[in-house]
């Protein structure tokens, strides 16, 4: 998740989890050089409809966080 700009991007297609943590740095490392803002990031397998949610798209699927009863805290790396 970016603050400047506000996004929430997925980065996929990985086999294993090891796969995944391999290859953030690269994708860090992208937003990064975009100037972007990166307050966390954090590794989980799911399949979402849209790959990077900004405004509306945001507000809602993090809405949808909120009312969900089935939510779990999440750790994150804090990278600000």
């Amino acid at each position: 998740m970016t603050t400047q700009p506000l996004c929430l991007y997925y980065f996929s297609a990985f086999t294993t989890r090891q796969e995944a943590e391999i290859q953030q740095a690269g994708f860090i490392e992208d937003l990064l050089q975009e100037n972007a803002r990166i307050v966390w990031t954090h590794i989980q397998f799911l399949q979402p409809n849209q790959i990077t949610l900004i405004g509306d798209d945001l507000r809602s699927h993090i809405n949808g966080f909120r009312k969900s009863s089935n939510t779990r805290r999440v750790v994150a790396t804090q990278l600000v």
